[in-house]
């Protein structure tokens, strides 16, 4: 009987030892197939976040809500707010913003206009400005509890971004600066 037991616990411990050489095994279940790597990688978290906040939307389908300006010409986007101002929360900030012929990536900085007491005090206002990746557009984008403002220049246009509806930081016209109407101080101006 001691000899059966002796050699059952060889048995055992010469499987143990051809065992642990193996990897475990892997069971692949739906979701884990779905997770593994592929040759066309996915687009990172940030680049997927970036995507998804401006998409096209109808100007027919916007809220019944007072207009805060009329372009005569524009682009209407509708954009995930909270999902910019992530974006906007990091040290090196690349943007992606729509323009008139493309998206576009854009390097900002914060522009520090205000005092840290002050920005202590009003911490949705916040400036920046940069350059489009390419070099050939500059640009001033701030926000504040109305939403996002942006102006791109460059030597042969000015495109504004800004929010169309009053009080609503989700709808966003996309235009030219003469696009435009001119309010009377504006006009007094020139």
């Amino acid at each position: 009987m001691i000899g059966i037991v002796i050699f059952i616990l060889i048995g055992c411990s010469s499987n143990k030892s051809a065992n642990s050489n193996q990897k475990p095994a892997t069971i692949h279940t739906e979701e884990s197939v779905e997770n593994q790597p592929t040759e066309n990688p996915e687009p990172s978290e940030t680049q997927a976040a970036q995507n998804e906040t401006w998409q096209l939307y109808n100007a027919s389908d916007l809220p019944d809500l007072e207009k805060r300006i009329e372009p005569s010409n524009f682009t209407l986007y509708k954009c995930d707010f909270l999902a910019l101002l992530k974006q906007l929360d990091k040290n090196e900030i690349t943007i992606d913003l729509p323009m008139i012929d493309q998206m576009r990536s854009f390097q900002l900085e914060n522009s520090n206009t205000m005092s840290e007491e002050l920005a202590a005090k009003f911490p949705n206002i916040k400036s920046y400005k940069g350059k489009s990746e390419d070099g050939i557009y500059a640009i001033r984008l701030d926000t504040n509890e109305e939403g996002l403002f942006v102006e791109i220049s460059s030597p042969q246009s000015k495109q504004l971004i800004s929010p169309i509806l009053k009080g609503n930081t989700t709808f966003y016209a996309l235009c030219r600066s003469q696009d435009l109407p001119k309010t009377q101080r504006d006009a007094s101006f020139h």
